[in-house]
């Protein structure tokens, strides 16, 4: 992102959440009575910086600040330790920030709920999650590991012809396995498919799904037991090596789907060999796979 562009989507950030509406998130009386400078909606802005040119540390933070005119000017404020970062950081909890993201959200639906759908295939949500490993002393409870805490934000975004709007975030300790969030992140839309990686594969799901008429497009794990009904040619010029009809899951242990899925062998963008299950059968084999790509 070039300077202009920090510029202007930083203004229209901070347009959005002004120093009166940050203020309403935190929900505290004279959270700053006795602060005469870096006041809490001052860190608040100069995070949204942070964010948005990626720096990756309070540290580095503080060094650009101090080595950045321009910025000096903007919030009036010519130097701030780390150490002061810091405890800014602890007083403002994670859960005003999770508050702000949700507002965000909401001013974002509303401004883009008449858009066009991508590709005319209905709506697509996309659902993925990312862990960030933690400072265990200061978030003991997102306790992940002997040394470290962890948190895993499991992420819903819908996809437009013209844009990739959040609409739902959840925030948990890293030790909750992906799957155990289908419920919250997964709803039942008709007209809309739904796309997520192989960590929230779960054949019971998937079988609701399928009652349901939702449809969804997931990564099949490697020792995914699986029974090919039919076959449709493959077509090796859209990289659609194997087009099948399956069913999932052992009687065995129990796994056994009730309901049949499409089994769509393709490469991803580095060249390498992906396994795809759907419910899509309206779709080509080459849709399904530029969507999951």
């Amino acid at each position: 992102m070039d300077k202009d562009n920090i510029k202007f989507t930083t203004k229209e950030l901070l347009v959005v959440i002004n120093e009166e509406k940050f203020y309403d998130f935190i929900n505290i009386f004279d959270f700053d009575k006795y602060v005469k400078k870096f006041t809490a909606y001052k860190f608040f802005q100069l995070m949204v910086v942070a964010q948005i040119t990626q720096m990756e540390s309070l540290t580095r933070i503080s060094q650009k600040l101090k080595n950045t005119e321009e910025m000096q000017k903007n919030f009036l404020i010519n130097e701030i330790s780390t150490s002061q970062l810091s405890r800014k950081q602890r007083i403002l909890t994670p859960e005003i920030f999770e508050k702000i993201f949700h507002y965000l959200i909401r001013v974002i639906l509303a401004r883009t709920k008449k858009q066009p759908i991508i590709r005319n295939i209905g709506k697509l949500h996309v659902i993925d999650s990312s862990t960030m490993s933690m400072c265990l002393s200061q978030y003991p409870w997102a306790t992940f590991r002997k040394t470290k805490a962890g948190i895993r934000m499991h992420l819903r975004v819908v996809v437009t012809k013209d844009d990739i709007v959040p609409d739902k975030a959840i925030l948990l300790p890293a030790k909750y396995a992906d799957r155990t969030q289908m419920d919250d992140l997964v709803e039942i839309e008709p007209d809309a498919i739904y796309l997520f990686d192989r960590g929230y594969v779960d054949y019971k799901k998937f079988d609701h799904y399928c009652l349901k008429n939702l449809r969804f497009i997931t990564r099949l794990k490697k020792n995914a037991k699986i029974e090919v009904l039919n076959q449709q040619t493959p077509d090796p010029e859209n990289h659609i090596y194997q087009d099948s009809e399956v069913y999932l899951g052992s009687h065995v242990n129990g796994t056994k789907m009730q309901h049949p899925l499409r089994l769509i062998e393709t490469i991803d963008h580095d060249g390498k060999m992906v396994t795809i299950v759907t419910n899509c059968y309206g779709l080509s084999g080459k849709e399904i796979a530029d969507l999951y790509r």
